[in-house]
């Protein structure tokens, strides 16, 4: 059963996953690009080439995640759920093996990440005195795409159609605690909540770790 359901991801998400792994792929070697060097005269100039790197796949773990959720859900949505209903199985059984579908569709771009940094390493000499992570790099966008997964996933799949409007109203509510905290002279505040947030192991401290490819 988990076979089949996965197959479903695999065809509904194809397009998307497809354009995902490429850009995933690319990235590294576009990122060298529009560094403007195609040899590296220093350690400087290497780490200057590869800085857009990190920022790049952090956000496309992120967009990649919340398309791959949302994309079977909807075709699933627009005939009424029709297929999840005509399974032998429970619809909470269906939801964790399409949780457990889509996470695996993400180890596609993981790697396509991860042999893109190799390519574009292998094509460069690399001073001694820096050192090469593209294992490290692929390993946080997979834990980073899976953690956006998994909140795309929880909120579509509890909020339904109605998921949109309920992540515009979180958004909201954020951004006007943030203001209003602000404005009254507790920033302290609102510093200790961000830092709860980003440092480990708070929620989002893989959004806020050291994307580099390259570093010392």
């Amino acid at each position: 059963m988990f076979k089949q359901i996965l197959l479903t991801q695999f065809k509904w998400t194809r397009t998307t996953l497809a354009m995902i792994t490429v850009l995933a792929f690319i990235a590294p070697a576009v990122a060298w690009r529009l560094g403007g060097m195609r040899h590296a005269p220093g350690a400087r100039a290497v780490m200057d080439g590869f800085a857009v790197v990190g920022p790049a796949v952090a956000l496309l773990a992120i967009l990649g995640a919340f398309m791959l959720v949302v994309q079977p859900w909807t075709i699933d949505n627009s005939s009424k759920h029709v297929y999840a209903l005509s399974l032998p199985i429970t619809w909470s059984k269906y939801v964790g093996m399409r949780f457990a579908a889509g996470g695996l569709t993400l180890l596609v771009p993981t790697l396509a990440l991860w042999f893109g940094a190799l390519l574009a390493l292998s094509s460069i000499d690399m001073p001694s005195t820096l050192r090469a992570y593209p294992g490290t790099l692929a390993l946080r966008f997979l834990i980073a795409a899976l953690l956006a997964h998994a909140a795309t996933f929880a909120l579509q799949y509890l909020a339904g159609r109605k998921a949109g409007v309920v992540m515009l109203v979180l958004l909201m509510t954020v951004l006007l605690g943030g203001f209003v905290l602000e404005s009254t002279g507790n920033s302290a505040l609102l510093s200790s909540m961000g830092r709860y947030l980003t440092d480990w192991p708070g929620p989002l401290a893989i959004f806020a770790a050291d994307w580099k490819l390259v570093d010392v």
